[in-house]
């Protein structure tokens, strides 16, 4: 590893001073990985890589301690897609509360008068639909940056697909068993057409599932 890291640093015209700048460290530090007298800590590894710009097994080809980057990456990767995951969903509970609560302010609130209630339910689920698209472009967009950064972390991309999958659908029947319910049909009315409309809101997210099963690791 030494010999990649000093190859690269003076191929990118760097000093060890300014490498040690982009990562906060001393330029000591960056002096003892480059003589062999100590190794980086795993959690500066991917910096590191990023900073030399190089893929972070190109950084460990070679190293008797690949098998601790090859962790580390897994771990880093594991944590960035859990997090994505994590952001996705809270942006769709807000979208999917939002929704919710416009449709109730439509059906319940009669005190004030129609125009403001309309127009409160209106906004809400409105910012509801924006929230969800915000979450929907903020996956996109992160996953495959993770993709491009982790290529070979499909396995636990694929994961985490799963995991938002199965997590967004319980909220996506939840609206529409509230705008259902607030529609002002009978019991009997109501399950023949929540019945239907879950089956039909589930098919995307079977066939999604499909597709993200069938990609190769």
């Amino acid at each position: 590893m030494k010999e990649i890291i000093a190859k690269r640093r003076k191929e990118l015209g760097l000093t060890q001073q300014q490498l040690a700048e982009k990562l906060r460290i001393s330029d000591k530090v960056v002096s003892k990985w480059e003589t062999g007298r100590s190794l980086p800590d795993t959690s500066i590894l991917l910096p590191l890589a990023d900073a030399l710009q190089i893929p972070p097994s190109e950084l460990m080809s070679g190293s008797d301690t690949a098998a601790d980057v090859k962790t580390a990456a897994e771990h880093e990767a594991n944590t960035l897609y859990k997090n994505t995951c994590i952001i996705t969903m809270a942006l769709q509970l807000v979208a999917a509360i939002l929704i919710i609560v416009g449709r109730v302010i439509l059906d319940r609130i009669d005190h004030y008068e129609s125009g403001l209630s309309e127009a409160w339910s209106l906004v809400l689920i409105t910012l509801g639909a924006l929230c969800e698209i915000a979450a929907v472009t903020f996956c996109l967009v992160k996953r495959n940056h993770l993709l491009t950064r982790y290529p070979t972390q499909i396995a636990c991309d694929k994961k985490y697909v799963n995991i938002t999958l199965f997590c967004t659908y319980p909220l996506v029947l939840t609206v529409i068993i509230v705008f259902v319910a607030l529609h002002g049909l009978s019991t009997s009315e109501q399950l023949i057409v929540l019945i239907p409309a879950a089956m039909i809101a589930l098919l995307p997210f079977v066939l999604l599932c499909l597709i993200n099963h069938k990609r190769k690791p």
